[in-house]
């Protein structure tokens, strides 16, 4: 049959079997004819019904085909070519369609090879053919390889023999050589022509490795999630044992995972979790339910039962199922809806008795119902209504549960001092709580509680905190955390105990209602007297031994003291101590930055004027320069906290404690808070010092060429006279002067060179100036002394101080020589002040006036605001005292309203 006979598509299909004698599979076909499969098979098929090809089944569903009449152009050798079937039928049984080949004969040279090793590795194979198996290894196949070092070593074996193990390599790409992944193996040619040589099979893993690696991508991705995720993961095998935890299972459960894997499950929950698991995973196989969620307690390794959830899955095993499911930790949940639940009750209980309240007038009785109510909304052991008597120094138990038997209606507590939680929320402004009474440090424990073993409790106001009726409580014999809607309740409580006994009192009679207002009038009257005279009698040193003592008496403390500072010799002088005597015998404390003994926390907290805390004494090298000093001390760590009020620093305080570590975190924050609140209470005791006592030292200054001093060079003569100055806030003052002449000018001058002189504005014949932190004015001011004369003339500067009799004198000279070099002392002498009684209107401004309007009243009248016609409106006083205009219209009009109540609801005497 000649080729004329075939049609055009097979003419072209066998010549693609002219050039070769290779079998070929129908794929490779389709592809070189760029047709389908099922097209390629049929017209393999025709030719090899006209015996123009062979063909032979070829593994579970390939088939190659070759021409059985194959010249001996493909210089295998005219045996090998007259048995190219016998050779793909030794050979390829078995072999994937498409792997290359080579067949090594018995003496281990190569005797054939398919078309499928020049596409693999770029190699002709013909050329090929009677090379020795090593050669062709090294030569002609490892150079294409990614690893040829270590292809060679494995699939040669010593001696040149071959290796029978399967080998992965990686063929690059070069050329029209194609990147791919293969899997070699050497098969014994057991039929055929090289019956008795072997087979190299080369097959292509390409694929097969693309897939493991995104298998191995997916599964890396998917225990990172895993092991990202709060929640507990986990997965148990058919016999209720671990076979997989993520971290955040081992979080919860306090195990390591080495722990849990192979651990039964009942080592982290209840024995009949498991059955119950089990019974829920099961009807999720059977398909009767598509999820199941358990609530069980996990048992950590501690030993703590934690409140969790689970939501379980099942996953296939090899006898049956595991199963597998994700864990939570509802605590906060469950607390959550517990807070609800009691949150929903008290409100409950506070709108009952609200409604009691309107339909009772026993008061007695609702206060009874009260403190039952609160025992049991809270749980807590005992509840009290406390009753304050009219003179306000007692309180009375009116009601109360809890209570040993013949206390209530008897009982008292006191209403003042320090030895109570009832009178410290009487003075309080707001709910008192209490965690554990026994570490208070507020106040003292008065006998009604402690013969009760009370812990703690929540206490707050009845009635208005200026005018209150008693005060509701309630406590406990343990140490509790109470919450705010805890705390809130109570206060609910007690404003419907207020509002029922408000009520009772406005149905009384008129004239009892009298005497009570009479009898709280008196009480405030006497709260009053009380409170000046403690201010009265109050001075630096009480208040420094006040600290140092009640510090040293605490059980978290040794000992503590004051020091402050000699200016002349720039040490630390000891002022006070308590719990120690003598601890800064032979001990020099200095504050030069250039003595090694300033380096201590006493010496740095005065510079820096921040807290400095010393954790380990032994380990501080700070405390070397006294370390044979401190080591005769028990004492692990130390706090040194400046005593400071706004620019003026009053010394250091000093505490010791047998803790190490005291002073961190809160109270580092609690100790830096004590030095202001001294601080400020030293600064009150000292301007109340000075403005109560009729001596004062007067302090004369002139500087003769103030505009050299201030470095101005463009002053002009005029006369400047400041006359009043306010305070503001946070530093500032408002300065009231009046000019004259070229006077102007020189505050224009002072402006523009002093850099806490931030604005002025002129007005007929006067100005008025914004001054930040003015050094001078600030520095008395802190001692409550008083600027009484300042007159800028002639280039000149006159000013006189009047300041405290008191220490702090020199530090006042100190500081103007500071801020003006030149300036001269002129005079230094103590005088007494005249007394003037004080009018009702100066009664006013120092007793009834709040800070604010103060300020609103005087800035006010210095800027003219009550001239006529007005020389500064209501917006420019507003914008100098930095407040807008309605809120300094608000504390203006409350002002004028109390002064001019006191000037004309009454006869005013005419010496007033």
């Amino acid at each position: 049959m000649t080729d004329s006979s075939l049609t055009g598509a097979l003419r072209e299909t066998l010549a693609l079997f002219e050039e070769t004698g290779d079998p070929v599979t129908t794929t490779e076909v389709a592809d070189r004819l760029e047709v389908g499969r099922r097209s390629a098979y049929d017209r393999l098929d025709r030719l090899a019904e006209r015996d123009r090809l062979a063909t032979k089944k070829v593994g579970a569903n390939a088939r190659v085909w070759w021409r059985p009449t194959q010249s001996a152009a493909t210089h295998v050798g005219d045996d090998a070519a007259a048995n190219a079937g016998t050779v793909a039928g030794g050979v390829l049984d078995g072999v994937d369609v498409g792997a290359a080949v080579v067949v090594f004969d018995s003496e281990s040279t190569v005797a054939w090879a398919n078309a499928a090793v020049e596409r693999y590795f770029g190699v002709d194979r013909t050329g090929v053919v009677g090379r020795e198996k090593r050669d062709f290894v090294v030569d002609e196949v490892a150079p294409t390889l990614d690893d040829a070092e270590a292809f060679v070593d494995r699939v040669l074996a010593a001696g040149g023999a071959e290796s029978s193990d399967r080998v992965e390599c990686r063929v690059t790409p070069s050329g029209e050589r194609t990147e791919r992944w293969l899997e070699r193996r050497s098969e014994r040619v057991t039929a055929g022509t090289f019956a008795g040589g072997r087979a190299a099979v080369y097959r292509d893993v390409t694929e097969r490795k693309r897939r493991e690696r995104e298998l191995r991508e997916h599964r890396a991705q998917y225990e990172t999630i895993v092991e990202t995720v709060e929640d507990g993961i986990y997965a148990v095998n058919e016999d209720a044992r671990f076979v997989a935890v993520n971290h955040g299972f081992c979080e919860l459960t306090g195990y390591d995972r080495e722990e849990l894997l192979g651990a039964h499950a009942t080592m982290v929950h209840d024995d009949e979790i498991t059955p119950e698991a089990e019974s829920k995973v099961g009807a999720i196989v059977a398909g009767e339910r598509e999820s199941t969620r358990i609530d069980l307690d996990v048992e950590t390794k501690a030993g703590r039962r934690v409140p969790c959830e689970t939501r379980l899955a099942a996953y296939s095993v090899e006898d049956g199922y595991g199963r597998c499911g994700v864990v939570r930790d509802v605590s906060d949940r469950l607390e959550r809806e517990d807070e609800l639940q009691r949150r929903v009750h008290q409100q409950s209980v506070v709108t009952n008795l609200g409604r009691r309240a309107l339909e009772d007038r026993n008061i007695d009785a609702l206060l009874a119902e009260a403190a039952e109510l609160v025992a049991e909304t809270l749980d807590s052991d005992l509840c009290k209504v406390l009753d304050l008597d009219e003179s306000g120094d007692e309180l009375l138990l009116r009601s109360g549960v809890g209570w040993d038997d013949g206390l209530v209606g008897t009982a008292r507590v006191s209403a003042d001092g320090d030895d109570s939680q009832a009178a410290h929320t009487l003075r309080a402004d707001g709910p008192v709580v209490v965690t554990d009474l026994a570490t208070e440090r507020r106040f003292g424990g008065p006998s009604l509680l402690t013969d009760h073993g009370v812990r703690s409790g929540v206490s707050t106001v009845i009635g208005p905190r200026d005018d209150p009726w008693g005060i509701l409580g309630t406590h406990n014999r343990s140490s509790t955390e109470f919450t705010t809607y805890d705390v809130n309740f109570v206060q609910s409580v007690a404003n419907i105990l207020a509002s029922a006994i408000a009520r009772h009192d406005r149905e009384r009679e008129l004239e009892r209602r009298r005497e009570r207002l009479a009898a709280l009038n008196s009480l405030h009257e006497v709260v009053r007297e009380t409170t000046d005279a403690v201010i009265g009698q109050s001075t630096r040193g009480e208040i420094e031994e006040t600290v140092c003592t009640r510090l040293a008496e605490s059980e978290s403390y040794s000992f503590a003291w004051v020091g402050d500072v000699d200016a002349a010799t720039k040490t630390v002088d000891l002022r006070t101590e308590a719990g120690v005597e003598g601890y800064l015998d032979g001990v020099t404390i200095s504050v030069d930055p250039d003595d090694e003994r300033s380096e201590g926390p006493t010496g740095r907290a005065i510079r820096t004027g921040e807290v400095q805390t010393t954790q380990n004494v032994a380990a501080d090298a700070r405390h070397d320069p006294w370390r044979d000093h401190v080591e005769r001390y028990d004492f692990r760590s130390s706090a040194a906290i400046p005593v400071v009020h706004e620019d003026a620093t009053y010394g250091v305080l000093n505490v010791y404690s047998e803790r190490p570590g005291a002073f961190e975190g809160e109270e580092r924050s609690v100790m830096r808070q004590l030095g202001e609140v001294v601080g400020h209470a030293i600064a009150a005791a000292e301007r109340k010092r000075a403005l109560m006592s009729d001596d004062v030292v007067e302090l004369a200054f002139e500087v003769p060429d103030l505009f050299t001093t201030l470095n101005v060079v463009d002053a002009t003569d005029g006369r400047v006279t400041f006359d009043h100055a306010i305070p503001v806030e946070s530093g500032s003052y408002l300065l009231f002067g009046t000019t004259t002449g070229d006077g102007a000018d020189v505050v224009r001058s002072v402006l523009e060179h002093r850099p806490h002189w931030e604005t002025v504005t002129f007005h007929d014949g006067g100005f008025e100036a914004r001054l930040s932190d003015p050094p001078v004015l600030s520095a008395v001011a802190s001692v409550g002394g008083s600027v009484e004369r300042a007159v800028i003339e002639d280039g000149g500067f006159s000013m006189t101080i009047h300041a405290p009799p008191t220490g702090e004198v020199r530090r006042i000279i100190d500081r103007v020589r500071e801020v003006y070099p030149t300036a001269r002392l002129l005079k230094q002498r103590q005088i007494t002040r005249l007394k003037h009684p004080p009018t009702r209107v100066q009664r006013v401004m120092t007793a009834e006036l709040t800070e604010r309007q103060h300020q609103a009243l005087e800035a006010a009248f210095h800027s003219g605001f009550f001239e006529w016609p007005r020389e500064s409106t209501g917006e420019e006083v507003a914008a100098s005292l930095n407040v807008a205009p309605p809120t300094f219209h608000q504390h203006l009009r409350k002002a004028e309203r109390k002064v001019f109540d006191h000037l004309l609801s009454a006869s005013i005497p005419a010496q007033q």
